[in-house]
């Protein structure tokens, strides 16, 4: 075939190819089991059993046990739950644990890389009971919480 042959063949095969001006992306399928991930992230020195940690937490979360899970790296999970609502109560009574480790759990918001899922920081609330009232400010607390953390929170795995 010659080349001009070839021009034209390709030009009769691309004539019903209908361009558009519009700036919108192509819709995406949607697929319903990864619309509201979460990560979960157990803060332990040694790796924990992905396997494991799907079973507990699904369990103490009340999602079905067939939820789809990806290890992302050691001692960190995501979450692929079906349902916004489950991924709603879960958050809300936060803060979770696996096997006495605290877990770290951020919402992964679809329009955002994994890497810039912040799994550094979380919120806890911390009730001390029988302090002298001089003791009970934000001051003390602050200073004495890292000395605390360290003893008492954050132990190794079992």
């Amino acid at each position: 075939m010659e080349s001009s042959d070839l021009i034209n063949s390709i030009a009769d095969k691309t004539s019903s190819i209908v361009f558009s001006d519009k700036d919108d992306p192509p819709a995406e399928e949607q697929n319903p089991y990864s619309h509201f991930p979460i990560i979960a992230k157990i803060l332990c020195d040694k790796p924990i059993n992905s396997k494991a940690l799907k079973s507990t937490l699904t369990k103490s979360w009340g999602i079905p046990s067939n939820t789809d899970t990806n290890q992302i790296e050691p001692n960190t999970v995501a979450f692929l739950l079906e349902k916004e609502e489950d991924r709603t109560c879960i958050l809300r009574n936060n803060p979770w644990s696996f096997r006495g480790n605290l877990s770290v759990l951020q919402p992964w918001l679809l329009e955002k890389a994994l890497v810039d899922v912040d799994l550094k920081k979380f919120q806890i609330w911390v009730q001390v009971s029988g302090l002298p009232v001089k003791l009970i400010n934000r001051k003390v607390v602050e200073k004495n919480w890292k000395q605390y953390w360290k003893v008492h929170l954050h132990r190794p795995c079992h």
